[in-house]
């Protein structure tokens, strides 16, 4: 009689391997998208830049900076609360 063999499965792992990547795919795109955004924001905010609906741009610009760097922030302290050890 043969015995099968069958390859050892942990979804687990997988599931949290997949978590864990997206969290930092998050962290990451939210710090970006804060920096961009805030850049915006400085640039606009110059007196040398004039253009059209430039203080629209910079408002907006500025929520939008101001809102990622929450997500971002709280994305992180999410993460560093599934990296402490208990």
């Amino acid at each position: 009689m043969m015995n099968t063999i069958s390859p050892i499965q942990q979804p687990a792992q997988a599931v949290n391997s997949k978590k864990w990547t997206l969290h930092r795919h998050l962290v990451c795109d939210t710090g970006y998208a804060a920096l961009g955004f805030g850049t915006v924001c400085g640039i606009t905010g110059m007196k040398r830049v004039k253009f059209p609906q430039k203080m629209k741009v910079h408002k907006i610009s500025a929520y939008l900076a101001g809102i990622t760097s929450f997500l971002h922030f709280g994305f992180v302290k999410g993460l560093d609360k599934k990296l402490t050890v208990k």
